[in-house]
């Protein structure tokens, strides 16, 4: 005989879907902290970074200034964070940072360009077309830009600009000269301030003479020693210092 207590007790039914959801939630949270921690560790290496523009920051410079180690995990690398380290070296003068979906980040550098050597208390100092000094050396292994001789610079150190009005002259000359022409001139010497001679890779002078005009003695260079180059000319000194060239050949 059924008691009346059992015949007043309601039937089970399905259970409650609160139950099941929050199992859902808690396995794909867990699915997703665990993903996070995989891609945001340094078990393998995703994506790749690409370096444009540098001539003169090594690549592995770039690296350990940016902050960027091997393996390489683009997911933990913060564009902005990459940027301003770059830009606090003075060898760089812009840096565009952006990453190219799906798997790869491009620094686009542009250098400050060193442009001359310089004489100085500490050896020698490397300087750009403003006269920034960006760095410094006790002995120059390789010289492979000009070096402005007859002058030296005391007190001055890494970051300084250079305010010698003479010396500001020579680098807008040198900074108006086309790569091919830059790379013919292994000297300047400023003698004096109106007695400014140049020196070629062969020995040949350029005759500067003072400080005005460098735009128009440097187009003149430019076009001198192009076509010394293309005929083959010998060539003892060349006087810039008149409204026509005077060009002698050696004998």
């Amino acid at each position: 005989m059924q008691s009346l207590e059992d015949s007043t007790r309601e039937p089970e039914g399905p259970k409650p879907r609160s139950a099941n959801t929050l199992f859902i939630l808690l396995a794909v949270l867990i699915l997703l902290i665990v993903g996070f921690l995989f891609v945001n560790s340094n078990f393998f290496t995703i994506g790749s970074v690409v370096i444009e523009g540098n001539k003169y920051v090594t690549t592995e410079d770039i690296y350990s200034i940016a902050g960027i180690s091997a393996p390489i995990n683009i997911f933990r690398l913060n564009t902005t964070n990459i940027k301003e380290r770059l830009m606090h070296d003075l060898r760089v003068a812009e840096v565009n940072v952006k990453r190219n979906f799906p798997s790869t980040i491009v620094i686009e550098i542009k250098e400050r360009q060193p442009l001359a050597y310089i004489a100085s208390g500490y050896g020698f100092v490397e300087v750009d077309k403003q006269g920034i000094i960006l760095a410094a050396f006790k002995n120059l292994k390789q010289v492979n830009v000009p070096m402005i001789t007859g002058v030296r610079l005391e007190n001055q150190y890494v970051g300084d600009s250079v305010e010698n009005g003479t010396i500001q002259a020579v680098l807008n000359y040198l900074a108006r000269l086309d790569e091919r022409s830059l790379n013919q001139i292994s000297e300047v010497n400023i003698y004096a301030p109106d007695q400014i001679v140049a020196y070629t890779t062969h020995s040949a002078q350029i005759r500067l003479g003072n400080s005005q005009h460098v735009d128009q003695k440097a187009k003149l260079t430019n076009e001198i020693l192009q076509e010394m180059v293309v005929k083959k000319m010998q060539v003892e000194y060349i006087d810039l210092n008149y409204a026509s060239p005077i060009i002698k050949f050696k004998q």
